[in-house]
């Protein structure tokens, strides 16, 4: 009898140690047209070696005592990735980015994204959307603008795509485009590493957008809105955001 007891003991320890790891799993995605810092990828961009998307994640993951599992996705396959449950969320995001935004479950704000206008440095400062018009404008490709699109639908102004931040950069310097819309945090960050190429452009007064950041969650996601929620809320009380973000050299007003 003692004998039995050990083989089911034994048989329901295995079955523990065989699903414990997935049922413990935070399936974190990341955007790969994410410019650092909030993304940084290795040199082939195949892999996401550091950044705020990943140093957020994990404190996210730790306090839902989850093990952070993260996603590289494509632009396009960002949406139908957290819907489809291919990740179990996306952070970096807003509801007005995403085309199926009712469909996915959205969490407490955790810092705004603020987008403004970048030319070269002879450009005088554009202060008003109206100064956009009949300019080339370089955006990220699959992003949204909504408060520049009567400026694309009315023809006023060009809509230029790029795949990603340093592309827009580039597109600039060739004058293929005017003025490129950009993260104010991504641009800090690239401005401070290159403090000599930076000399060259001038970020202007505009703001484009400025917009809370938060958590796209899968409705197919074990983890719960609730769950993740308390989660953020820990972590804004605690300070550990505060401290994340400061270590970007970056914090929220």
């Amino acid at each position: 009898m003692a004998s039995l007891h050990k083989k089911w003991l034994f048989l329901w320890l295995m079955a523990i140690s065989t699903l414990s790891p997935a049922a413990a799993e935070l399936k974190i995605g990341v955007a790969d047209a994410d410019a650092p810092p909030i993304a940084v990828l290795s040199d082939n961009g195949n892999s996401l070696q550091g950044g705020l998307a990943r140093e957020l994640g994990e404190l996210l993951a730790a306090e839902l005592d989850l093990a952070p599992n993260f996603v590289l996705l494509a632009r396009k396959r960002v949406e139908m990735s957290v819907e489809n449950g291919r990740v179990d969320l996306i952070c970096n995001a807003n509801p007005g980015w995403f085309s199926n935004a009712s469909r996915l479950q959205w969490s407490h704000e955790i810092y705004p994204q603020v987008e403004k206008a970048l030319s070269l440095a002879g450009r005088p400062p554009i202060r008003e959307l109206a100064e956009l018009s009949s300019l080339r404008i370089s955006v990220i490709r699959g992003y949204s603008y909504p408060s520049l699109e009567y400026l694309w639908n009315n023809n006023r102004s060009e809509r230029v795509e790029e795949a990603h931040f340093e592309l827009q950069l580039k597109s600039l310097q060739k004058r293929l485009s005017d003025v490129a819309i950009v993260s104010e945090l991504s641009f800090a960050w690239w401005a401070r590493q290159r403090p000599r190429e930076a000399a060259a452009f001038r970020l202007h007064p505009l703001i484009v957008t400025s917009l809370p950041t938060m958590c796209a969650l899968s409705p197919r996601s074990a983890v719960k809105l609730d769950a993740v929620n308390r989660a953020i809320d820990r972590l804004q009380k605690n300070g550990k955001f505060k401290a994340l973000l400061a270590r970007y050299q970056w914090q929220p007003d």
